[in-house]
């Protein structure tokens, strides 16, 4: 999961610079439309299918799981299938009067129709995993990078060079950007429909087995299609009403900033910046963090389940501390980092203002790792309405922030980045408070925060000092490279070297043994 988020990410950047920023805004347009229908049909059903069937599955109870993969098949299908007819026919629209930018129609309506083929290819993959295996799931993930990455550039080239013709004739050189994005967007569908076809024929050949596990079935009580309907719609909409409040501030983001900035500017330019650049850098390290942490959320929903008081804040204290101890070092290369790796990234477009709103906003990658931990934690504790009243507040918050820094300030495309940072900075302090509440951590601030800031703080300066000495004399990509590493390195020393996290701590975590390892060999602990 975490190195396809990364890649899903990573394949942004030579699409960048071959459909340039304003590609990227029209790219950015379909893709977060298509989130947004997404998220109401396909987005909690792996998780909810996967928790229902291993429920189901470890009782012997092979007839109920079959009744929930119908109920499960029925609503995904039926909403994918709806969500897709409202994002096609809808698409015009959107782009003209909503984002008011025409062209980027030809996107939205290839976009749609992976929404229905992504929601059953995520309930195929929820099944399989519910059933204890993943490697269906491994092999269609595999199946859908490679064919998008693939089919994503090539269609992207191609539908490009196509638009710059029609452009030509109708004297609009958008026409390249918005056909290059469609082309790009047209490797997401692909890359849907092919693993989806894969996972077809795996299930019709594991029907057989299936059919003699149902005929042996130990459950004693048959459950009514009603109950399981009930139980998949209570479980999937606290899922889908916090997703809808965290990332549903994208497309208002968007929408504000192009309906509010005066005209004279060129705003899609700058969105395209915004999403295209800054956005997939920002959120790689959040991709990291949500993996390395991931596996101490349920250790914290058996701890509240058997009263381990104790157990429950040591967990909880050790989530928040992985999310500082990976976020700030980020933080602190992309800040220090930015004029050198936008240039060795990115080939088109603007290059200062993408690093301007990296360095501006480096400081967010922090409090949204932050948040993303404690809203773990409180998700663990079984608080999911205090997550979702939090993120609702936090976002009407960014949304007033939003309308003051473009509508009156009228600040540039830097606004939807401080008012991104406003979002993460309460929602994190909003969710502190909640937790503090139910556990009443005592948190050792100078272990928690303060090594880690001392440790990334020697680390940027001498990243700083390398870069400075050497940006004229080795490429930016190479530059990079070696800062990243030497800036690594000396972090993680210090850390070890400070006790800024025990070895008991490292080897709850995935590659913690690794670390322990070189820590011991240099003696660093």
């Amino acid at each position: 999961l975490p190195i396809s988020g990364l890649l899903s990410m990573i394949k942004r950047i030579p699409l960048t610079n071959i459909i340039g920023d304003n590609g990227n805004a029209y790219f950015s347009m379909a893709f977060d439309t298509y989130t947004f229908f997404f998220l109401f049909c396909g987005y909690a059903a792996p998780a909810v299918v996967a928790k229902m069937t291993s429920a189901r599955c470890s009782k012997g109870q092979f007839r109920n799981t079959r009744r929930v993969w119908n109920v499960s098949m029925a609503l995904t299908l039926g909403g994918g299938l709806l969500c897709t007819l409202l994002m096609l026919f809808l698409s015009d629209f959107l782009a003209g009067s909503i984002y008011g930018e025409p062209l980027s129609a030809v996107a939205m309506k290839i976009l749609s129709i992976n929404i229905v083929l992504a929601s059953v290819l995520g309930l195929y993959r929820g099944f399989f995993q519910g059933m204890g295996t993943m490697v269906p799931t491994s092999v269609s993930r595999f199946l859908e990078e490679v064919l998008c990455l693939a089919v994503m550039l090539i269609a992207a080239g191609n539908m490009g060079e196509y638009g710059a013709k029609v452009g030509a004739l109708l004297q609009n050189r958008n026409y390249e950007q918005a056909f290059g994005a469609a082309g790009g967007v047209l490797g997401l569908t692909i890359g849907s429909a092919v693993p989806l076809l894969f996972l077809l024929v795996v299930f019709a050949m594991f029907q057989s087995s299936f059919r003699k596990k149902e005929r042996k079935d130990m459950g004693k009580g048959t459950e009514s299609y009603r109950r399981i309907v009930r139980i998949l719609v209570l479980s999937t909409l606290p899922v889908v009403l916090i997703a809808l409040v965290t990332q549903g501030s994208v497309i208002v983001d968007q929408i504000m900033f192009l309906k509010l900035s005066p005209t004279s500017r060129d705003t899609i330019t700058q969105w395209g910046v915004f999403s295209g650049k800054y956005r997939i850098l920002a959120n790689m390290p959040g991709v990291v963090i949500t993996a390395v942490c991931a596996s101490l959320v349920p250790a914290i929903s058996v701890s509240n389940a058997s009263m381990n008081i104790g157990r429950l804040k040591d967990k909880a204290q050790m989530l928040i501390r992985l999310s500082v101890l990976l976020a700030l070092p980020a933080a602190v290369f992309f800040a220090v980092m930015a004029d050198t790796l936008i240039p060795a990234l990115f080939k088109v477009g603007e290059m200062e203002l993408a690093a301007k709103l990296l360095r501006i906003g480096s400081i967010a990658i922090v409090f949204q790792a932050l948040s993303m931990a404690l809203s773990g934690v409180l998700q663990g504790l079984e608080r999911e309405r205090n997550v979702l009243i939090n993120s609702f507040i936090s976002f009407c918050v960014h949304v007033i922030t939003l309308y003051v820094l473009i509508g009156k300030v009228k600040m540039d495309i830097t606004g939807v980045v401080v008012a991104v940072i406003v979002l993460f900075a309460l929602l994190f302090i909003l969710n502190l408070v909640s937790i503090q509440r139910r556990l009443a951590l005592r948190i050792d601030w100078g272990r928690m925060i303060g090594i880690p800031v001392i440790s990334a703080g020697v680390s940027g300066v001498v990243i700083f000092l390398i870069n400075r000495l050497l940006t004229e004399k080795i490429s930016s990509g190479v530059m990079s490279w070696i800062c990243f590493l030497v800036g690594t390195l000396i972090y993680i020393a210090l850390i070890l070297a400070l006790h800024g996290i025990s070895e008991r701590e490292l080897k709850e975590i995935p590659g913690g043994e690794i670390i322990i390892f070189l820590g011991k060999a240099f003696r660093l602990m």
